[in-house]
């Protein structure tokens, strides 16, 4: 679907939506651990309801992380009632979320729903989804990295291919857990959500890498040193599982592991000894585990300090990709490889790339972002938007206005305009 010339594409991530006993506090779990709730349901229905409306609007990419299916505690069961499929079910049906069930189920029986799987739902597969959504355009890849991709230079996914705690772990020999591709992550996210049931504090991911990073600089010697040899990468992913026994100490201490029971066909409890032993190498296994990917180190800073070398790497490979759209680190961006758009002056004539950033629909985001992409058929000529939905005042409705400039590409030259 398009108007006149153009075709106009919207790109939403990290939507979160959990299920309902997450959300709700109950008799057994007094204390919300989900991060998608409040008035974010009422604020995404009524975004999808605009974007449906909006007949110029070709597709809505969900760019990952639709569904979370890793907040959920270490003693909670996550595959309950029965098996990893009905939790996903679980999810569409959990009463917070119906409103944004409704009209994307809207979106995707008129052919205009695009899906890619980010970490925290990359179990999503394709009968899942299109048993929830039937007519949805699910992107997903055998290997697990999903990726959308146009003929006029737009390249959108995650980010967490990129990442060494999210990135989708290489299956081992056997069944269970050795054939599991969840990552590290996953336990981080299960002995945070454990930490806000007890607690009712929050504690992010990206909070712990970035403890941990700090941690591996001060006790690691040669830790930032691009040529590190066999034994720096040893010790820093000893410190690693240093770390993360210090996490379940802080955190999970009462709880002998993760229950999985049947999720990614991992039966009853994996141990905290189990998940150290299985990620005891991620750091120096990292190249051949993930080959044609950005360097340990940086995968170690891709959830914290951004994708600006993922974004560089992708643009280096793929010649005919102009611009690159992303999620995962709930940071909102718009730039390009030669620095941000208010340093406009400083970009010359030529510069080809655009990298931005949808960010989150999460309880804690101040803005609730997405990336708007209107391109000139004509011409050529792709603009791209970040956009902010927020609600206006005093009437309380909701409008999209733009966050940052919008910044096109104009043959092999930029074009940037004020808002």
């Amino acid at each position: 679907m398009s108007s006149g010339n153009t075709i106009k594409r919207i790109f939403i991530s990290d939507i979160h939506m959990g299920d309902e006993r997450s959300v709700i506090p109950g008799t057994t779990f007094k204390l919300p651990y989900g991060w998608f709730y409040d008035d974010r349901p009422d604020m995404l229905a009524q975004f999808l309801k605009y974007y449906i409306d909006d007949k110029s609007v070709e597709e809505v990419v969900i760019v990952g992380d639709l569904f979370d299916e890793w907040v959920c505690p270490t003693q909670v069961d996550p595959t309950e009632p029965n098996h990893q499929e009905e939790q996903f079910q679980n999810i569409a049906n959990a009463s917070q979320n119906g409103p944004v069930i409704k009209w994307l189920r809207e979106l995707a029986s008129q052919q205009r729903l695009v899906y890619l799987r980010g970490n925290h739902d990359m179990l999503a597969n394709k009968v899942i989804m299109a048993n929830i959504f039937p007519g949805i355009r699910h992107l997903g890849q055998d290997d697990g990295h999903d990726v959308y991709h146009t003929t006029d230079g737009i390249w959108a996914e995650h980010g967490h291919w990129y990442d060494l705690f999210n990135a989708p772990h290489v299956p081992r020999s056997g069944d269970g857990f050795n054939a599991s591709v969840l990552p590290l992550g996953f336990f981080i996210s299960r002995i945070d959500a454990q930490h806000v049931l007890r607690t009712g504090k929050k504690v992010t991911e990206s909070d712990v890498f970035r403890d941990w990073i700090d941690h591996v600089h001060n006790n690691v010697p040669d830790s930032k040193d691009p040529t590190m040899d066999k034994s720096t990468h040893d010790a820093i992913d000893r410190t690693l599982m240093d770390l993360f026994n210090t996490l379940v100490h802080d955190s999970a201490s009462d709880q002998p592991g993760a229950l999985l029971n049947g999720l990614d066909n991992i039966p009853g409890l994996v141990t905290w000894q189990e998940v150290t032993n299985h990620y005891g190498g991620i750091f120096g296994q990292w190249r051949a585990n993930h080959p044609n990917n950005v360097s340990p180190y940086d995968a170690m800073w891709s959830d914290i300090a951004g994708l600006d070398q993922t974004a560089n790497s992708i643009f280096f490979y793929k010649e005919n990709t102009k611009i690159i759209i992303c999620g995962h680190t709930h940071k909102y961006d718009l730039s390009s490889t030669l620095g941000p758009p208010e340093s406009t002056a400083l970009m010359p004539l030529g510069a080809k790339h655009i990298y931005a950033n949808a960010g989150a629909w999460t309880n804690d985001m101040s803005r609730c972002t997405f990336v708007e992409t209107e391109l000139y058929s004509d011409t050529g000529n792709h603009i791209v938007r970040l956009r902010e939905w927020t609600r206006q005042i005093p009437d309380g409705s909701y409008i999209a206005r733009d966050v940052l400039r919008e910044v096109g590409i104009r043959g092999d030259a930029w074009e940037h305009r004020t808002m």
